[in-house]
């Protein structure tokens, strides 16, 4: 276990434990002054937006954690968590001013909050290619995590590439007058684009939880790998339910239902070999 010295020199975990905070300190506030869930000007945004984010933090300091240190990581390190701080909050204060920050260039001062946004999620972008690169450098974690987290990082690129592809098609909407977030009928932009943002945290965890069942390495692996194959398909899935212009879980077409039936039946398999077949050498 790392000291609390360490983990407060640590720039990525502080940044993240304070947005996972902010995050945590508006629920109650929305359960007294109510509210909708959803939509632009939402208690979800600064609840989700502080949590998810602050995850992805801490996620991104174990792994600078675990790296040779280097002039470089601890300025990328810094910049990532400014910038992802920075967005944050501008994202949150759309709530207290009840005005969309996202794709509203209706006055000069809402332009300026949405331009500032895109550029501070283009630095953080920068930073996370970067530790996604030196995350495949020499590590200081056992193979199990190893896989685990560059999988991770893989799939966090994934996600903010898909980000950006909604958020380009999302301008143009609302430049012809029309709903940034839905395509066709019932296509929902962001359900690609969440899929798998958090396997950055979802795979790591299994390793741990696998280490503490006294799962086999190899056994931990075959997980990992299983997760991979699925979160690969859910995005694929995702992506199509929302080209077509399908809603999240409405499958109604047969290569929707093929892409869920493997996303959901290869980690299935996997539980079940690992379950089934015993490894008296625990590898």
């Amino acid at each position: 276990m790392p000291s609390i010295s360490k983990i407060l020199h640590n720039i990525l975990i502080v940044s993240g434990i304070a947005l996972v905070v902010m995050g945590l300190l508006h629920i109650p506030v929305w359960l007294r002054d109510g509210g909708s869930w959803e939509g632009s000007v939402s208690w979800r945004k600064p609840i989700l937006f502080g949590v998810s984010t602050g995850a992805t933090l801490i996620s991104l300091g174990w792994l600078h954690s675990k790296l040779r240190q280097s002039a470089a990581d601890r300025f990328v390190a810094w910049a990532v968590s400014v910038s992802l701080v920075l967005e944050v909050i501008l994202i949150t204060i759309q709530q207290w001013r009840s005005r969309a920050s996202h794709f509203n260039q209706t006055t000069p001062w809402d332009a300026s909050i949405d331009n500032a946004m895109f550029l501070l999620i283009l630095i953080a972008f920068g930073g996370i290619i970067y530790f996604t690169i030196r995350s495949f450098a020499k590590i200081r974690l056992a193979p199990d995590y190893r896989l685990a987290i560059r999988a991770g990082m893989q799939f966090l690129l994934v996600s903010c590439c898909i980000g950006f592809a909604i958020s380009s098609y999302g301008y143009d909407r609302v430049a012809a007058g029309l709903s940034p977030e839905i395509v066709g009928d019932r296509g929902v932009t962001k359900f690609p684009h969440g899929i798998a943002i958090h396997a950055l945290q979802i795979l790591p965890a299994i390793v741990l939880a696998g280490r503490m069942l006294g799962i086999g390495g190899a056994k931990r692996q075959l997980l990992i790998w299983s997760l991979i194959v699925s979160f690969s398909f859910q995005i694929a899935f995702a992506s199509y339910q929302t080209i077509s212009g399908i809603g999240r879980f409405e499958i109604t077409t047969l290569a929707g239902a093929g892409l869920s039936l493997i996303s959901f039946g290869v980690p299935l398999v996997a539980v079940l070999a690992v379950l089934i077949k015993r490894n008296p050498e625990g590898t």
